[in-house]
Parts: structure tokens; sequence; C-alpha cells
């Protein structure tokens, strides 16, 4: 075999050379594969929404949100937001506590039922696995207002920074 400065490199030399770099790839594919799940990615949907009248110019949404964590760490989620996006503007919610959104279901049959636990900061989301949870923003518009949304966003922020950012799919 030729050598790149002109010399002769001898054929074991050379079989040896090309172990070792394939030996180096595979330690480097291995590192790399084995830090695949360490990078927390959140993800999530909006399953459904239900509306309810306040008063003559306040309204809530109660999203059923299922919140999904393919790392192989907990989320934990820190921040939890939301915001409508009507025909006239972008308004931001706060997120209801959890005693107040079963106030809500007890004095307000007309939502039916409550069929997921509220989601709450702090909470966790186990390795590998999805929760359904309850998000309960209310809003300082009108209830027909947001009734013809365009959208509905709900942002789940984890301790280490990630962000699940979850659109309702508005069908009009």
């Amino acid at each position: 075999m030729v050598c790149p400065t002109g010399g002769n490199m001898s054929k074991g030399f050379a079989v040896t050379f090309m172990i070792g770099l394939l030996v180096i790839g595979v330690g480097i594919w291995a590192v790399l594969y084995k830090q695949q799940g360490a990078h927390i990615d959140p993800k999530g949907s909006i399953l459904k929404v239900r509306t309810l009248k306040l008063d003559a110019n306040s309204s809530a949404a109660i999203a059923e949100v299922r919140l999904t964590n393919d790392s192989d760490y907990p989320l934990v989620a820190r921040t939890i937001e939301a915001s409508a996006v009507t025909r006239k503007a972008d308004v931001p919610g706060n997120i209801v506590a959890e005693f107040d959104v079963k106030e809500l279901f007890k004095y307000y049959p007309v939502l039916g039922e409550q069929y997921n636990p509220v989601l709450k900061a702090r909470e966790k989301v186990p390795p590998h696995s999805s929760i359904d949870r309850e998000v309960c923003p209310p809003f300082t518009v009108p209830v027909e207002e947001l009734g013809n949304r365009k959208d509905l966003i709900v942002r789940v922020e984890d301790i280490t920074g990630p962000t699940a950012e979850m659109h309702e799919k508005v069908k009009h």
C-alpha cells in the first residue's frame, strides 16, 4: 500500500488501522444511542374543549389534554399557560386551581362530569408514558367569542426548560 506521505504502508498496519477506525465508530454510535432518551421533549394534544359562560363579558374553557413524555426521565410541569386566539385578538387566560375547577363542575351541571384530574404545577409525567388531565382557563371575552375562537393554546413547561405547546383542532 502507498502511504499519503509517499512511503509504503504495511498491509498489517492498514488492517489494524481500519479495525481501529471501526471500533471508534462503534464507540461513538453507542454513546449517541445511550443518550437517545436523555433529552426531555414533551408533547401533547388537546382532546376536547368545553366552554362556559361566567357572565356577560367573561367565559371559561375546560380543555381535556394529553401530555406525553418519551424520555427516560420524568417530566415535571413548572408552568401551565393558556391563551385563546379569537377573531379579534389573542386573549391570555389564567389557569384555575383544582378546588375551583371542582366547584365549577358542582355549580354548573351543564358542563357534565369531570373526566380527568386537573393538571397542576409540579405534576410529574413518568418516563415513556402519557397522562390525561384537565386545564381550565377563564377568559375576559364573551362565551360567543370564545366559542368562535380560531385556536386554543395550552403550554406546559418542564422544570428543565422544554415546553409542550398544544393546539386545538378547531372545526369551523
